[in-house]
């Protein structure tokens, strides 16, 4: 989420770098490594800074912001400073191709011996529509905050209680103090500025639009002792400190694929498919022949681990029986070959001949092998030219969305017919390596209609937005749908009542829909009423409507196409209440319930810290009657407790839980056995081959299948009905809290007694 999850990030790897680095006893103290107050740069983005007493974290100040109707909006720079403070700008893009972006610059100086300023410059050459673009002042507890007090610059002093909870914002604040345990830190803002709180204090840089031209604010700290500014990578690099000490030793595995104690190979019931296909059978899978399967696997993402070169097909697949791997996630492969797939890159429902070969050679040796495979062919869709005189406006996607149809997939008929092809097509083509069509391969495993998308998601409405020819389209179909719910006019107007804005009619198709599926979440909808509460409601249910006719035409041509194995919509969420359960319901109709969770990202997180909590809560989804899978899940790099992971997931999810499927994110393809390092940054913090993870699948591995763990009885059950989700009125409530990959699911049904049975929905 932005920057402000990369300095929090940040917050905790450095608290946890010293206290490994300097485990002392406390009868031999030790002077801190960066005494007195310091701010230091983010390391992922330097639009963040951490606040440091004695090198240790105590706030954050990071900027961050919505476009209309809460859509976030990414913020960041890699820029550093220099020895004279740093000076860096970054768009905040809100719809490009409209001119809708705000420049946004940041000047951070030491303004004195006991001062920072932070200056921000907000630069836009049209008016640009926004929700907020804020500075966020976040108060970290092992700082010992004490609280906030606020000085209007017309008015008393107000103190604001640590935690701060959420709150309106008031007047224009001049001034300020942060009370933390080493001591308060003044707040002055010139201008005077409104100033918000959730979690965080939100100091409005920008709320509602931003106007043409520039204006500025600058945030000034005046801390009780003398601050150091640290902005250049050298500073960074001061703060980072090895954790190996001398009784750590090297781990140099051999490549040698030569059978050993702890080879699984024998365990796989090789080829793949001896016992028939895969089919989804109640709650779990089974092949043809009625013998029950779990799949424990990893993913392969992108043409070049998916349909790899001979030797790294051959390694790979050799690889993963020997761990104790019996499926494998093919994903994201569909992708152009200029975009890392094996995509034709004139014709979006083909694939390219030579990457096509690449992937039925790795399909054949993973099938040898009895290792399965399943399609999580596309994340984002990308259009081409060649496929303009199928599409209602090319240019428009072009544009807008640079041919990616991320988001824009789920209300464009036309680019899902497309998508529905370029799978068909797949399916009928004829393996030459088996001899059989991938319709009919029995170790084609499952198939994944799309990767981390909904209707009912936070980017729905700028993609929409970006291709007005498409939004006419779908207005209409939303007036015939309303029409045929209606009847009429007046039907509707009594029925909505004053919600129905002047000028919105039937007959014009001109009428209004929310798509920010906030405003008829747990957040939102609870606090509406009458007409207003019920235009909510029916644009929720129409969007699920949409999104089911999408998923039942995609599971029909691939059934048409010859394929009986299992199906999943989409391993996303939606918003807790009513848009996620409308959106596991179309799952729940399109197949079987796959999720994706992440957890940590500093590290000293740990899953041990709450009972069923981190990406175990998933199992707060898991559907009765259907096989439940988590196909993405990893501790994010560079967490110590890593190790924890696969062991809890593989003891409570596969065992207790009873899950269906497990895929750890990610895997590589090649000629190594392990991966060459732990993690590194940014696109390194997912790696399933370190031994951590991959080193004990063999263990694991043998435990899953014979079923060492039993599975529990369900402890709770929620049960949705149709009324439920045609009123918005349920007997209990969820909670899902998110900070990009990493989500937490609580409510009425805890997670903690997931660590006891199962929680059905």
């Amino acid at each position: 989420m932005g920057a402000l999850r990369d300095i929090r990030f940040l917050a905790a790897a450095i608290l946890a770098l010293l206290a490994a680095a300097g485990c002392r006893s406390a009868a031999e103290p030790s002077a801190p490594a960066h005494p007195g107050w310091s701010a230091l740069i983010a390391p992922d983005n330097s639009l963040g800074f951490l606040i440091l007493k004695d090198g240790r974290p105590v706030a954050t100040l990071a900027p961050g912001g919505w476009g209309p109707n809460w859509q976030w909006v990414g913020l960041d720079s890699k820029t550093r400073g220099t020895a004279d403070g740093l000076d860096v700008t970054a768009p905040f893009e809100v719809n490009k191709a409209n001119g809708e972006v705000v420049y946004v610059r940041l000047r951070v100086t030491k303004s004195g011996a006991r001062q920072i300023a932070f200056r921000y410059d907000l630069t836009a050459e049209k008016q640009v529509p926004v929700t907020m673009l804020m500075a966020g002042l976040a108060a970290l507890a092992e700082g010992k905050p004490q609280g906030l007090t606020l000085t209007p610059s017309a008015g008393a002093p107000e103190k604001v209680a640590w935690p701060f909870g959420r709150r309106a914002q008031g007047a224009p604040i001049a001034s300020g103090e942060l009370a933390l345990g080493a001591g308060a830190i003044g707040l002055t803002f010139e201008p005077p500025i409104p100033v918000a709180f959730d979690n965080d204090a939100r100091i409005m840089l920008a709320e509602t639009s931003v106007a043409a031209g520039t204006r500025s604010e600058t945030i000034t700290l005046t801390f009780p002792g003398d601050v150091a500014l640290y902005s250049r990578s050298e500073d960074l690099a001061r703060f980072t400190q090895s954790i190996a000490g001398p009784d750590w030793f090297p781990f140099t595995p051999s490549n040698s694929l030569e059978p050993g104690a702890l080879g699984m190979e024998s365990w796989l019931d090789a080829p793949a498919g001896k016992h028939g296909a895969v089919r989804s059978v109640g709650d779990g899978f089974q092949f043809a022949d009625g013998t029950p399967v779990r799949f424990w696997g990893t993913n392969l993402a992108y043409g070049g681990a998916c349909a790899p070169p001979r030797a790294d097909a051959d390694f790979t697949a050799a690889r993963f029986a020997r761990s104790g791997i019996n499926g494998v996630r093919l994903h994201k492969f569909s992708y152009p070959t200029d975009q890392s797939g094996i995509g034709d890159p004139n014709d979006a429902t083909k694939m390219d001949p030579a990457g096509l070969d690449r992937l039925d050679y790795f399909a054949s040796k993973l099938k040898q092998h009895g290792v399965y495979f399943g399609w999580s062919h596309t994340y984002g869709f990308h259009v081409v030219p060649g496929n303009r005189s199928r599409l209602l406006a090319y240019d428009e996607i072009a544009k807008s969305l640079h041919g990616n149809t991320y988001a824009f997939m789920n209300f464009a008929e036309d680019v899902q017919d497309l998508m529905i092809e370029m799978v068909t097509n797949l399916l009928k083509h004829k393996n030459p390596y088996t001899n059989t069509t991938y319709a009919t391969e029995p170790a084609l495993s499952f198939i994944e209609l799309q990767n981390e998308d909904d209707i009912f998601f936070y980017t729905s409405e700028t993609v929409l937005n970006g291709c007005p020819t498409y939004k006419k389209v779908f207005l209409g179909r939303w007036a015939d749908w309303l029409k045929a719910r209606y009847k009429t006019q007046e039907g509707l107007t009594r029925a909505w009542g004053p919600a129905l804005a002047a000028g919105e009619t039937l007959a014009d198709r001109n009428i209004g829909i929310q798509l920010n599926p906030w405003f008829f979440g747990e957040g939102s909808l609870p606090g509406k009423q009458g007409g207003e509460r019920q235009r909510f409601l029916d644009n929720a249910l129409f969007l699920h409507d949409v999104q089911n006719k999408f998923y039942s035409r995609f599971a029909a041509a691939i059934r048409a196409a010859g394929y009986k194995g299992p199906i999943n919509g989409s391993p996303w969420q939606a918003p807790a209440m009513l848009p996620h359960y409308l959106n596991l319901r179309s799952d729940y109709l399109a197949g079987y319930i796959d999720r994706h969770n992440y957890f940590g990202g500093g590290l000293s997180d740990t899953l041990m810290g709450q009972p069923g909590g981190g990406y175990l809560s998933s199992g707060l989804q898991q559907v009765a009657g259907r096989p439940f899978g988590i196909s993405e899940w990893i501790h994010v790099y560079p967490s110590l407790y890593s190790a924890e992971g696969p062991v809890l997931l593989a003891a409570y999810g596969m065992g207790l839980q009873g899950w269906d499927a497990s895929y750890e994110f990610q895997s590589s393809a090649g000629t190594r056995a392990y991966a060459e390092r732990a993690g590194s940054f940014p696109w390194g913090v997912w790696d399933a081959d370190t031994p951590t993870q991959l080193g004990q699948y063999p263990l694991l591995a043998r435990m899953i299948y014979r079923g060492d763990v039993k599975e529990a009885a369900p402890l709770t059950v929620r049960r949705i009905g149709l009324a439920a989700l045609q009123d918005g009125h349920f007997g209990f409530v969820d909670l899902v809290k998110q900070q990009g990959d990493v989500k937490t699911f609580a409510g009425s049904a805890s997670p903690e007694s997931l660590a006891v049975g199962k929680a059905l929905v």
